[in-house]
């Protein structure tokens, strides 16, 4: 961890900030001597958290037979941490929910946040070690870190997001490799600020590192561990399911001796608890995992003796939409530049408004204006510089461009065309008609002999986030440790 890294982004102005009733809870938790009516005060003081805490207590989710009817009523029969734990909990999510304007997915990231959370709190009653919600807490507000990552860095860090290509255990390693701190290490260090217990501060700092290393409360660490595999294992993405499911078995058996069976049950607990709370929440699920197919694809496996693995028809390396060489492809490229010690610049590309075409036309839309801007990239490429360019798809709806031994302003010359190029050629939708399509374009240039290829792939990350940040379909290059304009 880089210190300067860390006290930067924790002097950011734009840190998200704790809301003034979640600060009054800890600072009276902290006390020893508090009395609960100090404690139901300060919750009272904010109606739509008292309210949300009294319908979440009255719900299925905690299963009471008695009606609770006011917050003190719910200190005396849940207890200081259960409640405390939710009013965090919904401070946090009001706090950091996005609008219709915010790029950052919020929806994924509460998706996965309340279904380590549920998970979290079964599985810490199911082997009755340390405080349920204690670590329903604990796992609720472990990636807190990200959200300030992005609020520093801005589209700087969706790119980096990106690159994790939805493996969130692969986000730290990137995180930490272009910004030298990772959400782990920011998320505690604002707990730390905001006076969270030590343990809890503790988890969300080592909640990305192996066993290799051991927390304050280490069994609290490998529950929170353990409800993020659940989280993997209920998520979209099938093969990661399988690959989490089956380490969430072997882990829950070895570190709490719980039996296969014991620790696939609770799979569906957890969901209906998770769709119980993402109510609460206010969290609109995009659709409810089937856990009994889940489970039914990895008894096939199983049977199989295999781990379930994408096939595939297409070359090594190649991307499905675009036919580019992906961005395994081009890491190995801009390797290859730095070996041969050739002159060269990168020129990203990335598609402006993505999101809105996508709201406003569906998934398809996107792949489609993707796949135009590729072979426009790729046109201009071939007509403007022959075979010193290489195209490749890079992440999400950005392209890269690799060039070698083209002066800095045949390279901008080359954007120039793209961005003309892009411009001609709208993409023409049934249900949006033709729609002009627009790139922010960022150039970064080896500049000496000590640069590496993350730097330089840095500094072009850097030039298009700057390309973005004023307005889009614009032409930024990095030189001198800032970008510049190179067209309006």
């Amino acid at each position: 961890m880089n210190d300067t890294a860390l006290k930067r982004i924790m002097e950011s102005p734009q840190l998200p900030t704790l809301p003034a009733v979640a600060v009054r809870v800890l600072e009276l938790t902290s006390r020893r001597d508090v009395e609960l009516g100090e404690i139901a005060k300060a919750v009272e003081h904010d109606p739509a958290i008292a309210t949300r805490v009294l319908k979440t207590v009255n719900s299925s989710f905690y299963g009471l037979t008695r009606r609770v009817g006011s917050i003190r009523q719910a200190l005396a029969y849940l207890g200081l941490e259960t409640v405390k734990g939710l009013v965090l909990g919904f401070s946090l999510a009001r706090a950091f929910k996005g609008d219709e304007d915010v790029v950052f997915d919020f929806e994924e990231y509460w998706r996965r946040s309340i279904f380590s959370a549920s998970a979290a709190r079964s599985l810490a009653s199911i082997v009755r070690i340390g405080d349920p919600d204690e670590t329903f807490l604990a796992a609720l507000i472990q990636d807190v870190g990200m959200i300030a990552l992005w609020k520093h860095y801005d589209d700087r860090y969706l790119q980096v997001y990106d690159l994790a290509a939805g493996s969130h255990d692969r986000l730290a390693g990137f995180e930490q490799r272009h910004f030298e701190v990772d959400h782990a290490q920011i998320g505690a260090a604002m707990l730390e600020g905001w006076k969270f217990p030590s343990h809890i501060v503790d988890v969300v700092l080592m909640h990305h590192l192996g066993t290799e290393v051991a927390a304050q409360d280490e069994d609290m660490r490998r529950i929170v561990l353990l409800a993020n595999l659940v989280a993997e294992t209920l998520g979209p993405d099938a093969d990661r399911a399988q690959k989490a499911l089956q380490e969430y078995e072997e882990l829950a058996s070895t570190w709490f001796d719980l039996r296969r069976g014991t620790a696939f049950a609770a799979l569906s607990s957890i969901t209906e608890h998770a769709r119980e709370l993402g109510r609460m929440f206010d969290i609109e699920s995009s659709g409810r995992p089937d856990v009994d197919s889940i489970l039914e694809e990895a008894d096939r496996l199983r049977r199989a003796n295999r781990v379930a693995t994408p096939t595939t028809d297409l070359p090594e390396n190649i991307d499905g939409l675009t036919g580019l060489p992906d961005r395994t492809a081009f890491q190995k490229d801009l390797l290859d530049v730095f070996e041969s010690e050739v002159d060269a610049s990168i020129l990203l590309v990335g598609i402006d408004g993505m999101r809105e075409l996508n709201r406003a036309g569906g998934p398809g839309t996107g792949d489609a204006a993707l796949t135009k801007v590729a072979e426009a990239v790729i046109r201009t490429c071939r007509e403007a510089v022959g075979e010193s360019a290489t195209v490749f798809r890079f992440v999400g709806a950005e392209l890269a461009v690799v060039t070698r031994g083209d002066s800095a302003r045949q390279v901008e010359m080359l954007a120039e065309r793209i961005r003309a190029t892009i411009r001609l050629a709208p993409l023409a939708d049934e249900r949006l008609g033709l729609t002009r399509l627009g790139a922010s374009q960022g150039i970064a240039r080896r500049m000496a002999a000590t640069d590496t290829p993350d730097e330089l792939l840095r500094a072009a990350m850097m030039a298009t986030s700057e390309a973005r940040r004023k307005g889009g379909d614009a032409i930024f290059a990095w030189g001198e440790g800032e970008a510049t304009r190179v067209a309006a």
